[in-house]
């Protein structure tokens, strides 16, 4: 009889040994989005139901949005759920995902990719978005809406990433072992690529429907779940040429006149404040803000958060302690950066993100 429990207990250590091994190994294979600040991932490290605001969206929001600016100057909780290329239906998930562990009362969505009309623009950028969720219902949901013709061997990679990285060992970096999550899914960048002013068109683009139909879904989600849904459009230059710049800023009027109809907040900064943003200091490549850009423009629409919806000042707040923490390691990488200016994007000068 102590044989057998001796037999168990063994058994059960080696396979308890096996699967943290297994989950560590994963971890460091898995291609992280965003490199260090691995954004989908770290999210699952932020204390649950701490958060004020929940942003989502694509590069735009993790170059153009520092959550630990928002904490410095207003004592705001706030995550970067962002990702590259991020598609609206692919927020949309990622917003399911996130209400299982915040309670948000704010998620803002950044609206660059609206021009998309599909649920996700390649299989590398929606990769990024999910490897790192967790497996559960949100997970099997977007597999079954999003990749309805995989068999369940590919399935299964989405799943499991594992087994889709599991010989990316020559391609291992530093930021494969070392990521950092108190950038709260932002990126940090004083590059600068000084640009002109592109202006905006007079005329109205047409959104895609696809687009329309899971803004709703995130709107009715926000609602059953007691958050203000808010967009905004973090500015930008011209990308690839100026037809398209014109075409995708075009969505922004469309997008303005279908949010007062539905009653949602919409942020235009590039035809509300013009003046905010310096086109010659404050771009990191033509169409992304550089860290320098991104926190001017995240303590002014901050402030209007604050005050539009009452947001708590949580810097005396010992349960925010580690908030705190997060604003000084951030300083000290900032400080770094400034001194050493270094493109550190997962998205080449001027692709979309």
């Amino acid at each position: 009889m102590k044989k057998t429990v001796r037999w168990l207990l063994a058994a059960v250590l080696f396979i308890g040994i096996g699967l943290l091994l297994y989950g560590r190994i994963s971890e460091v294979l898995r291609r992280k989005s965003g490199t260090e600040s691995d954004m989908i991932h770290s999210f699952y490290e932020v204390k649950e139901d701490s958060l004020d605001v929940l942003f989502l969206g694509s590069s735009h929001l993790y170059y153009g949005i520092q959550p630990n600016v928002l904490w410095r100057e207003y004592g705001i909780a706030a995550y970067d759920m962002g990702s590259a290329e991020q598609t609206v239906a692919s927020s949309y998930f990622l917003l399911k995902e996130a209400f299982q562990y915040q309670k948000p009362k704010v998620v803002v969505l950044e609206s660059y990719y609206l021009w998309c009309p599909e649920l996700y623009h390649s299989e590398a950028r929606l990769r990024q978005a999910f490897d790192g969720m967790r497996y559960g219902a949100a997970k099997r949901e977007m597999v079954d809406t999003m990749l309805p013709e995989l068999d369940w061997k590919e399935r299964l990679t989405y799943y499991l990433p594992f087994l889709k990285y599991h010989e990316r060992w020559n391609a291992l970096e530093d930021y494969d072992f070392h990521t950092k999550p108190y950038l709260r899914g932002a990126r940090i960048d004083y590059t600068i690529a000084p640009l002109e002013d592109p202006g905006l068109p007079t005329e109205a683009s047409e959104l895609p429907e696809l687009s329309l139909e899971y803004l709703e879904k995130i709107k009715e989600l926000c609602e059953e779940h007691d958050a203000e849904f808010v967009l905004v459009a973090i500015p930008y230059g011209v990308e690839i040429d100026q037809d398209r710049y014109v075409y995708q800023q075009g969505m922004n009027l469309a997008l303005e006149t279908w949010a007062k109809e539905q009653e949602i907040p919409f942020r235009f900064y590039q035809k509300e404040e013009p003046e905010l943003i310096d086109f010659a200091t404050d771009f990191r490549d033509q169409t992304h803000l550089n860290t320098a850009g991104a926190e001017k423009f995240t303590a002014d629409f901050g402030a209007w958060l604050a005050e539009q919806y009452k947001l708590e000042n949580h810097r005396a707040d010992e349960a925010y302690a580690r908030y705190e923490e997060d604003l000084q390691k951030y300083e000290a990488d900032a400080a770094a950066a400034r001194e050493h200016p270094v493109d550190t994007a997962d998205v080449v000068s001027g692709a979309a993100g």
